[in-house]
């Protein structure tokens, strides 16, 4: 049950909210930040500290709100997490807090995260989870991904250069217990490549790329796709979302 305000609470309401603002007010009342705020409101007593949005913070908010956590999202704009929540509101972006995990969900990402087999994308999908939730938890629970990116050894340096012409890279990896940008990397260094025909672009892949972009890892993308992070790259350009143009849309 909220507590009522005294006069003499009310009082110190009125002459130091706007000085000093909310936090003050809540740590010589008692009363929570929240609370202070909404009887300022009330009473029409703007504070001076309100810290105004800048574009850039909106830009950020917008780009990132779907894809991290609100705490995140707040220390990185150096702003409370209720701050970020009533800006998402007045944007028209807000989402509720996500439901609890289910012991099951738990003990599926346990099982999931440590197997290499799957991407982040891939866990978090099987979860119906969003990637920024999925990888939370696991971070929170003490998870480690497996190591990806290991030395080659002779006999798997042999058997890419024998059947780098006769298998794809994914069936290579697949052999190696590897991934296939991994494959297509070492390949590289080694100059084995291969002049085949070049794979179209379909309108999955172009949105994929929209979806994505920016906010997983490039590699993942590539990897999902079956492509060089350097094509995924190029390809963001024609597509409007690459690093210049962000920055363009963000100055505007």
């Amino acid at each position: 049950m909220k507590r009522a305000w005294t006069k003499n609470e009310l009082a110190l309401l009125k002459k130091r909210y706007k000085e000093k603002g909310a936090k003050y007010v809540a740590k010589k009342t008692g009363h929570p930040f929240t609370s202070v705020i909404a009887k300022a409101n009330s009473l029409g007593i703007k504070s001076a500290f309100v810290k105004r949005w800048s574009q850039f913070e909106v830009n950020y908010l917008l780009k990132n709100y779907s894809s991290k956590p609100v705490d995140s999202i707040a220390r990185s704009l150096k702003r409370s997490v209720q701050s970020v929540n009533n800006k998402a509101r007045q944007l028209d972006i807000f989402k509720p807090k996500p439901k609890t995990w289910s012991e099951e969900e738990l003990k599926l990402l346990r099982e999931l995260w440590v197997d290499k087999q799957y991407s982040i994308d891939e866990v978090a999908a099987k979860l119906g989870k969003t990637r920024a939730a999925t990888h939370y938890h696991a971070w929170h629970m003490g998870l480690r991904r497996p190591q990806v990116w290991k030395f080659w050894n002779k006999e798997e340096v042999s058997y890419l250069k024998k059947n780098y012409k006769k298998k794809t890279y994914q069936e290579i990896a697949k052999d190696l217990g590897m991934t296939r940008i991994a494959v297509f990397q070492k390949a590289r260094k080694m100059g084995l490549r291969l002049r085949g025909k070049p794979q179209p672009w379909t309108k999955e892949h172009d949105d994929y790329i929209r979806a994505n972009y920016k906010k997983i890892p490039t590699r993942e993308i590539a990897e999902k796709l079956g492509r060089s992070m350097d094509s995924v790259i190029n390809r963001a350009g024609p597509l409007g979302i690459s690093d210049k143009t962000w920055r363009y849309k963000a100055k505007k």
